[in-house]
């Protein structure tokens, strides 16, 4: 086994369960644990270490340039409930993977090297993507709830602020992360180059109808907000597979008042989530979602819009030299785009270049126990990010 895989898996199961899942949830003492371990890791590698104020663990290995800026590598740390070991973990042992082959080989770049292990990357009450949008300086603070929520990990907001780091210095931003679909599995490719992160779009919708009494209320007479939420639900699923086979709505959380199993539920609520690279083809399913809604009589409806991040493209150069390295290496490779949200989107967001670099999740499964990459793929990718790092070396940002 390779020293990638070797650090993958040793590094991974910090928070293995009994069922052979991962839960390492940001911001927990398992967390700390695997930083502190991973620190330990770049220190040996002769990096200069730290772990700011909200948990995210970083590595600095200085170039022959003290002008270029850095060449920045990194993912997540934390995983969900009852993961997998490869979802963030992959990103930073390859970061840490490419300082060993340069410090084994006696390398030294002209641009510095940093690398980053993401805090609170996974949904939270703090958002997705927290650690990186700290690091960003992007943090949106004005949410509801947000310092009470900052107590519960025991920050504040002075330590968001201390996490905040000199953007103007990153020359660009590299992520190494599994597909977490079934595209390149099912299509027998090794790598993916990301052409850009798919639009997420969010809504809290709600149905009102009118609270009864179960057994005594003929359905004639019945305004159930459940049935409506379903009957919308059913419309919108049927909706965007006509509009785009590349749109995707999921309704994951679902829940009705007064919640009594004899009475008919007066309220319900659901979260409606799409995703596309296009802006406009997500605002075409939502005012269709609207309108249809309109046409379900025996309940009113309001909309919530709770998350709107649109598609964040990667730097075209960066794709060029990705997809480049990895017919270089004899990898079968693609450009693509990605369906879900990494890291990559607050560096992008904050003006740094973003490239990505993915391989397969075998029969695409991912957040769950059985994701599984296989270890020659983990080392073509680990490969390719190496052969992009030298490659755009040669580059002034």
């Amino acid at each position: 086994m390779s020293i990638v895989n070797e650090w993958l898996h040793k590094y991974g199961s910090y928070g293995k369960n009994s069922d052979g899942s991962i839960t390492r949830t940001g911001g927990t003492p398992i967390y700390y644990e695997v930083v502190q371990a991973l620190r330990a890791e770049m220190d040996k590698l002769g990096m200069q270490t730290d772990v700011d104020a909200v948990g995210n663990l970083h590595g600095y290995l200085p170039g022959s340039d003290k002008d270029a800026k850095s060449i920045v590598i990194g993912s997540h740390l934390d995983t969900v409930i009852s993961g997998g070991m490869f979802d963030g973990m992959l990103g930073v042992i390859g970061g840490m993977e490419v300082v060993r082959r340069l410090r084994e080989s006696k390398t030294v770049l002209r641009h510095p090297v940093e690398v980053f292990g993401f805090d609170l990357e996974e949904s939270s009450p703090l958002g997705g993507t927290f650690g990186s949008w700290c690091v960003t300086g992007m943090v949106d603070t004005s949410t509801e709830d947000f310092e009470k929520n900052l107590q519960s990990y025991g920050w504040n907001l002075r330590d968001v602020a201390a996490a905040k780091r000199d953007i103007s210095k990153f020359g660009c931003y590299l992520e190494y992360h599994i597909e977490q679909g079934d595209y390149l599995d099912s299509h027998k490719l090794d790598i993916g180059a990301v052409s850009g992160i798919v639009g997420i779009v969010r809504y809290t919708v709600r149905a009102f109808g009118s609270s009864n009494h179960a057994g005594t209320t003929m359905m004639a007479n019945r305004r159930d907000a459940l049935i409506a939420m379903c009957r919308l639900i059913l419309a919108s699923e049927k909706k965007a597979r006509e509009i785009s086979d590349t749109l995707v709505f999921t309704v994951g959380k679902i829940s009705v008042l007064p919640g009594a199993e004899n009475v008919i539920p007066g309220e319900c609520e659901a979260t409606f989530e799409f995703r596309h690279m296009d802006k406009a083809v997500t605002d075409e399913f939502f005012a269709a979602i609207q309108a249809m809604a309109a046409e379900i009589k025996e309940c009113e409806f309001t909309f919530t819009d709770n998350c709107a991040q649109y598609a964040t493209p990667c730097d075209p150069e960066l794709i060029k030299t990705i997809d480049a390295v990895a017919g270089e290496v004899g990898a079968s490779h693609v450009v693509m785009p990605s369906g879900a949200g990494h890291d990559a989107n607050a560096m992008a967001h904050s003006g740094v270049p973003i490239g990505m670099i993915f391989v397969p999740s075998v029969a695409g499964i991912s957040h769950h126990g059985k994701e599984w990459t296989d270890e020659r793929h983990v080392d073509m990718g680990a490969e390719v990010l190496y052969r992009t790092v030298l490659a755009i070396d040669k580059k002034d940002f």
